[in-house]
């Protein structure tokens, strides 16, 4: 009986050893993708730093040519006591599409946050994705929780439906939660992507995959193009999102982590819905519209175009009923780019449930927005920011984390006016975005009549001009020039023309791609000097020394203590100096440079 068992045993384990050393095996050989969420990036003679897996995005986005953007913010891999750490999640907004780069709200978070508390080691890791959803901000928790976050942000929820593995995405698996949850649990195998390559390598032939050459990613993700409201399609999505993100915060509760959520954003008034059944005789629906008979109303009930002429009718008449029907034609457009509002009365909801802070950044940006009605002043087109938008976002999550006391000492609290001045974000990105948001618009699902020729025909314009921002801009899009490349040279030809201000933009942007790296610091720090802000000149030149302690930037470092007239802190910089073995000036020799300056 007991050889019975034993061999019963045997055989059971038999296929979980093969598995196991298969496994084994496939890992030693380099096989297949590491889908650790955090890669070390060794620095000579510094500490070790962490970035995002570049690559992260082929778990979701399995055997296609669909591209998914992401930041690399590098953090300390040995987090210090000095260090506030926060992480961000969520997808596209996050990213900072389509600028990128300082552009996002993460990043603006951190330049305002690193500025208010210059003791501080502020790290702001932006973990968003494109095209992703609540599934991939779950799969990514239990990594993020690793990494010991003093604050975790969340804004999500367009991507609901069309993100990889929602419910109406072309990547997805159908409406099975679980199922989807094991298949991503899986995917960290090798055994399991062996298996998974060798079915797609036998299928390809039978079937085509998804790609963006020919046409958007939007378009691509799109499988169930029409959702209607309320529909089963519909309702699977919101409790897709619901279950997931309670998930999500219970993970983070039993860590003791604090969140902040928010709501998302939406384009009602300057974009018209996607696809809408048609108006059943137009013409009468017109008439009725410009009569205000109540046949209009109750056509615009159930159909999107005709709620969006309702609103638009009344955008100089009636505020509170433009502002009714705009809303209503989002929630009724059948291409579901746009989050319902559903997915909001979720957020809110299990904030409560959660004890989580909410952010409303829908109330907000409805406050900075003509009439009350989001639109074009701070959207790029359905739901990204611009970049006065994006700032919003920024200063919303700030205050929130002011209030929330998570940080001690406010005293060199930036307010709104202040902040707005100092956006770092270069002129070059900020015209990419344009270019990228103008191609978008020529492709589906937008109408090529959104398209503004303006900003086509000024790039035109400014061909002949090989280092103008325009063409710097398009040499980016085109991938024709480097970015860090187009940054080298703007930097330098603004420096020439004394554009000091813009200098500083490149140099503040270049701090968030190379954090580790003194000399981004110096250059922020020396156009500092020349614009004559010596308190943020000293900030940046701390930061320099703290990165390469050398002749140059204890002396730089000083000499911006001096200009503040603060002569024990530049005595104490020039000291600490000579204890290292440095030969630097003395404190007489730089006072008596400046004073000759």
């Amino acid at each position: 009986m007991k050889k019975k068992i034993i061999f019963k045993l045997i055989a059971i384990s038999i296929p979980f050893i093969i598995i196991f050393i298969l496994e084994t095996i496939l890992r030693i050989a380099s096989y297949g993708e590491d889908y650790q969420l955090f890669h070390r990036i060794p620095i000579d003679n510094k500490p070790d730093y962490l970035v995002m897996n570049k690559n992260m995005a082929k778990k979701y986005f399995k055997d296609s040519d669909l591209r998914s953007d992401n930041q690399s913010d590098l953090f300390l891999k040995t987090k210090t006591d000095s260090t506030f750490r926060v992480f961000v999640q969520g997808a596209s907004t996050v990213v900072g599409f389509p600028f990128y780069k300082g552009g996002s709200f993460p990043r603006m978070l951190k330049h305002r946050l690193s500025l208010t508390f210059p003791n501080k080691n502020i790290e702001v890791i932006n973990t968003g994705m494109t095209a992703v959803n609540s599934y991939t901000l779950l799969d990514l928790t239990d990594d993020i929780i690793e990494q010991k976050p003093d604050l975790v942000i969340i804004y999500a929820g367009h991507n609901e439906f069309y993100g990889a593995l929602g419910v109406g995405s072309s990547i997805s698996y159908g409406s099975y939660p679980t199922i989807i949850r094991s298949y991503l649990t899986l995917k960290k195998l090798r055994f399991f992507q062996l298996l998974e390559n060798t079915y797609y390598k036998i299928a390809s032939s039978s079937f085509q995959k998804p790609s963006e050459r020919s046409t958007t990613l939007m378009e691509v993700m799109a499988k169930e193009q029409q959702i209607p409201f309320n529909s089963e399609v519909y309702l699977d999505g919101i409790n897709q999102y619901k279950n997931n993100l309670r998930k999500v915060l219970s993970k983070y509760n039993r860590h003791d982590i604090p969140v902040i959520l928010s709501t998302v954003v939406s384009n009602e008034k300057d974009i018209i819905p996607f696809i809408s059944e048609a108006i059943p005789n137009i013409n009468e629906f017109n008439e009725a519209l410009e009569q205000e008979k109540p046949e209009a109303k109750k056509i615009a009930q159930n159909n999107a175009h005709a709620a969006y002429s309702l609103g638009t009718f009344y955008l100089e008449k009636n505020r509170d009923t433009a502002k009714k029907y705009l809303h209503l034609a989002k929630e009724q457009d059948l291409l579901r780019f746009r989050a319902p509002e559903k997915i909001n009365e979720s957020i809110a909801e299990l904030s409560k449930e959660y004890n989580t802070s909410l952010v409303d950044m829908k109330s907000i940006f409805e406050r900075h927005s003509k009439n009350g009605i989001v639109g074009n002043e701070l959207m790029t087109e359905h739901v990204h920011p611009n970049i006065k938008g994006q700032f919003l976002m920024a200063d919303a999550f700030y205050n929130k984390i002011k209030d929330l006391k998570l940080l001690n000492n406010w005293n060199n609290y930036i307010p709104y006016e202040e902040a707005i001045q100092d956006i770092p974000v270069s002129q070059i990105d900020s015209i990419q975005g344009i270019l990228v948001i103008n191609k978008l618009k020529k492709s589906w699902p937008y109408n090529i009549n959104y398209i503004t020729v303006e900003t086509d025909s000024t790039i035109n314009n400014n061909l002949k001009d090989k280092y103008t921002e325009i063409k710097m801009a398009q040499d980016i899009n085109l991938n024709i020039r480097k970015w860090d490349d187009a940054m080298a040279i703007a930097y330098k030809m603004y420096e020439s023309d004394e554009d000091y201000e813009k200098a500083l933009d490149i140099a503040q942007t270049l701090i968030f791609e190379y954090p580790e790296q003194g000399t981004v610091y110096k250059m922020a720090g020396d156009m500092c000097m020349k614009i004559g802000n010596y308190e943020k000149a000293a900030f940046y030149y701390f930061r320099f020394n703290y990165f390469e302690e050398n002749k140059e930037s204890s002396e730089k470092l000083a000499t911006a203590y001096i200009k503040l007239n603060q002569l024990n802190e530049a005595k104490k910089a020039l000291s600490k100096a000579e204890k290292n073995g440095l030969d630097v000036s003395s404190l007489a020799e730089l006072v008596e440079k400046v004073t000759k300056n």
